[in-house]
């Protein structure tokens, strides 16, 4: 037979227990809602900049950001090479992109990193600049700055300026690609090396999804007009 202080010290723990347990199981709740809810967290806040700052969604919001781009330059043709401006360095916003039929009208930024995709347009690394003769691939976010992507149709004009000239493109297809499939990017490998100068805009999809989806919507535009840029030679 238990002993009082015996039964004492068993009271004692279960009332422990009755207030520690719910505590345990309210904070792994937190954290599993949390972790739920993550990949909607960053979209929500870029919403809410976007909509409630000062700052026109078409310029970089962030003090610091490093830009060579100050304006159109007037250039619209003529050969390029590498002596005749400054080349784009990773982060560096190098021009502006606007898609007729949209509202897109944003900075182009050299890199495609998380933190660069929250400021505006990004062009891939891997890709090459406009006027080099093959895929330029871009993306944005599909809840900021490319939203109103799919309102591009067949024959809108895109107009990209840059550091070192203005650029003209149309658009000729769009695709959707689901990056979960082995082999993906097979589905845009052909224009992105390819011999002809093709501009790959693309964001998430489904357009008004919050949340992290594997397909991505492709808006792919033919050359139009430009300077062409020889980023291998140099002038002697």
């Amino acid at each position: 037979m238990r002993t009082n202080s015996e039964k004492n010290r068993s009271k004692k723990s279960y009332r422990g227990n009755f207030i520690i347990l719910p505590i345990v199981f309210l904070l792994c709740g937190y954290i599993l809602f949390f972790v739920c809810l993550s990949p909607v967290i960053d979209p929500l806040v870029s919403v809410y900049k976007l909509a409630f700052s000062n700052v026109n969604a078409a310029t970089v919001d962030e003090a610091g950001t490093n830009s060579i781009f100050n304006g159109a330059t007037g250039v619209h043709n003529g050969l390029l090479t590498c002596d005749d401006f400054e080349y784009p360095t990773w982060g560096k916003i190098f021009g502006t992109i606007k898609v007729d039929n949209t509202d897109i009208d944003c900075d182009l930024i050299f890199g495609d990193s998380k933190d660069l995709l929250k400021k505006g347009a990004c062009m891939s690394s891997m890709s090459h600049i406009p006027g080099c003769g093959t895929g330029i691939l871009v993306a944005a976010h599909n809840n900021t700055y490319f939203h109103t992507l799919p309102s591009a149709q067949i024959g809108d004009l895109v107009h990209v300026e840059t550091n070192y000239g203005s650029f003209v493109y149309r658009v000729y297809e769009t695709r959707k690609v689901d990056t979960s499939k082995p082999n993906h990017a097979d589905d845009y490998y052909g224009e992105l090396y390819g011999d002809k100068e093709v501009l790959m805009l693309y964001t998430c999809w489904p357009i008004d999804t919050l949340a992290s989806t594997p397909i991505r919507y492709f808006v792919l535009c033919e050359f139009v007009s430009g300077p062409q840029v020889n980023i291998y030679d140099t002038e002697e």
